[in-house]
């Protein structure tokens, strides 16, 4: 069902209707988990069983590690985590690494499911369910809670195709006690589905369609450098206004429920340094592999003067493989990690310096880091609107003249 169609926003309406209408936080998280099963039925049922099965494996890792004394708990918790991983190489990567093609639909045996068809938001339900795990372990959350409310978690249908990534314990915070709609908070969730809505319909598609019209294969195999640069500048613009669009949508939607989903952009357009626009884009994301992969590596490799941006570096790396386990997202990882790296380093040798303090006032720097990170984002990107690594480095070559 597709966020800027008429029979979603409908659906949503009705359901937010029921929802507030229901006296008891039981009955309403139960209206969540049934408009969501219904939402499924839109598409591919058995998405929602995977839903489930994630939730109980959550669930039931939360549990055991709890049961456990806690110098056993890591050994749970690394099982648990190896668990999602599964799922997200199950369902995303097996058939592929067993000779299925997609273009042809060959090479798929009987007990593997089809790539294809991969489970909607699969990737943020792993991430969600990691952190459920780590929180637990790193002792940040007390109870591993109950089978039903990972359930409601899991099927919450608002996030569950492109985010925000949320945080269980914040999400069953607002289903447990939920609170009455204020009007004003009706009319601001109104307004920021409508911005939402005119950001994806008006900006986004049609820079999305320029965009990877400009991207195409016959035209990077031709070198035509300024459609090949324009399309690259479209798409970063596109994949702004899309992923913000889409944000603004699930974020409005979710206030009308009661729930306070986490904002993810935050004008990264402005960011003149690699740091901050990491704070500015894709911001629910960028939190989860700063909590959960930077600041343990930071805090394991404190005795190294290095630690902290190397953890920055093998942060970006999970970043980018989260997108999916490719080359190109690899590389996108890298690249990000080495600049996110650098720029650490550069602050611990020279941040405290003089010099250094009087050139960050500059306007002129400030410039300057502005034009760099934004070159960075176009070239990153192109990554993601091109279909494999090499095709990538063949539009940079098209491109540079290299």
């Amino acid at each position: 069902m597709n966020l800027l169609s008429w029979t979603f926003l409908v659906f949503s309406a009705l359901s937010v209707a029921l929802y507030q209408a229901l006296p008891s936080p039981r009955m309403r998280q139960a209206a969540l988990a049934g408009a969501t099963l219904v939402w499924f039925a839109f598409g591919v049922w058995w998405h929602a069983l995977v839903a489930v099965a994630m939730a109980t494996t959550t669930w039931l890792f939360g549990r055991w590690m709890m049961s456990r004394p806690e110098e056993r708990r890591g050994v749970v918790c690394a099982l648990g985590v190896a668990s999602f991983i599964g799922y997200f190489v199950l369902f995303r990567y097996l058939a592929l690494w067993s000779g299925f093609d997609p273009a042809t639909g060959s090479g798929l045996r009987w007990w593997m499911p089809n790539p294809l068809l991969a489970p909607l938001g699969l990737s943020f339900m792993m991430f969600e369910g990691i952190a459920h795990l780590a929180d637990l372990y790193l002792g940040r959350t007390e109870e591993p809670g109950s089978w039903w409310s990972h359930v409601v978690f899991a099927l919450y249908f608002p996030t569950r195709v492109i985010g925000p990534m949320r945080r269980y314990e914040d999400f069953t915070r607002d289903v447990d006690a939920p609170e009455r709609l204020a009007p004003g908070d009706a009319a601001w969730a109104v307004r920021r589905i409508l911005w939402g809505v005119g950001k994806k319909a008006i900006l986004a598609n049609p820079l999305g369609a320029f965009a990877l019209f400009n991207l195409n294969p016959a035209l990077i195999a031709a070198g035509a450098r300024a459609p090949l640069v324009l399309g690259a500048c479209m798409y970063w613009l596109y994949l702004f206004f899309d992923l913000s669009g889409y944000s603004d949508i699930v974020i409005g939607i979710s206030r009308l429920f009661g729930v306070k989903v986490p904002e993810n952009f935050n004008r990264p357009y402005v960011a003149d340094n690699i740091s901050d626009y990491w704070q500015r884009w894709h911001i629910s994301l960028s939190s989860w592999v700063r909590d959960y992969v930077f600041n343990p590596l930071a805090i394991r490799w404190r005795g190294w003067t290095y630690g902290a941006p190397m953890g920055a570096f093998c942060s970006m790396v999970i970043l980018g493989l989260w997108h999916g386990l490719e080359l190109r997202y690899l590389v996108f990882g890298l690249w990000h990690g080495a600049l996110l790296g650098g720029y650490m380093v550069y602050r611990q040798l020279f941040g405290r310096k003089p010099w250094a303090k009087r050139l960050a006032k500059s306007r002129a720097w400030s410039f300057a880091g502005w034009c760099f990170v934004v070159l960075n984002a176009v070239l990153t990107h192109v990554l993601f609107a091109v279909p494999t690594a090499a095709m990538g480095l063949q539009w940079l070559r098209a491109v540079t003249g290299v």
